[in-house]
C-alpha cells in the first residue's frame, strides 16, 4: 500500500484513530512530542500510526490538521461510540491547538510557544508563521485574546 496523497485518519473501535499522511519529519517528531510512546506506535507495513487514548487521539488529530489542514477522517468500522461527524470548529483556536473555551492567557501561551517552533528564522515556514499570526489576530479581533 502505498502512502497518500492527502493525510487520513480512521476512528478505530477502541476510540483511538489511525493515521496515514505523506511524510513529513516535523510532524512526526510533533506527534512523538504530545503522545507518550505507549499511547502510539508505528506499523511499518501499512505505514500508519496508531493512538490508542481517545483523548490523545483527538490532539494527534489537530496536529495532523495542522500540517495537513484538509486530512480526510473516515469512520471505522465499528466506530458506533460518538456517531456525530468530526466537527472542525474555530479554525483559529485550531491553529493553536486550542478548544474555543481557552482563556487568554492560555491562547497567549500557546501563541509563544508554538512561534517558537514554527518561527522562519528558527528553522520553521512562513506559511506556518503566518497562520500563528492570523490566528492570533481573529481571536484579538474578537475579544478572545
Amino acid at each position: 500500500m502505498s502512502i497518500p496523497q492527502q493525510a487520513q485518519a480512521e476512528r478505530l473501535s477502541s476510540g483511538g484513530m489511525a493515521f496515514r499522511f505523506p511524510y513529513s519529519a516535523d510532524l512526526i517528531e510533533a506527534l512523538k512530542a504530545e503522545v507518550p510512546a505507549r499511547h502510539r506506535s508505528y506499523d511499518p507495513t501499512s505505514k500508519a500510526w496508531a493512538v490508542t487514548e481517545p483523548n490523545l487521539a483527538e490532539q494527534a488529530l489537530a496536529l495532523v490538521a495542522w500540517f495537513f489542514p484538509d486530512v480526510v477522517v473516515l469512520d471505522g468500522p465499528q466506530a458506533t461510540r460518538d456517531p456525530r461527524p468530526l466537527r472542525r470548529g474555530d479554525p483559529a483556536f485550531q491553529d493553536l491547538h486550542l478548544l474555543p473555551s481557552a482563556p487568554p492567557e492560555l491562547i497567549a501561551a500557546a501563541y509563544r510557544t508554538l512561534s517558537r517552533l514554527h518561527h522562519p528564522d528558527l528553522g520553521g515556514s512562513n506559511a506556518a508563521m503566518q497562520r500563528l499570526n492570523a490566528a492570533l489576530d481573529a481571536l484579538k479581533a474578537r475579544g478572545a485574546a
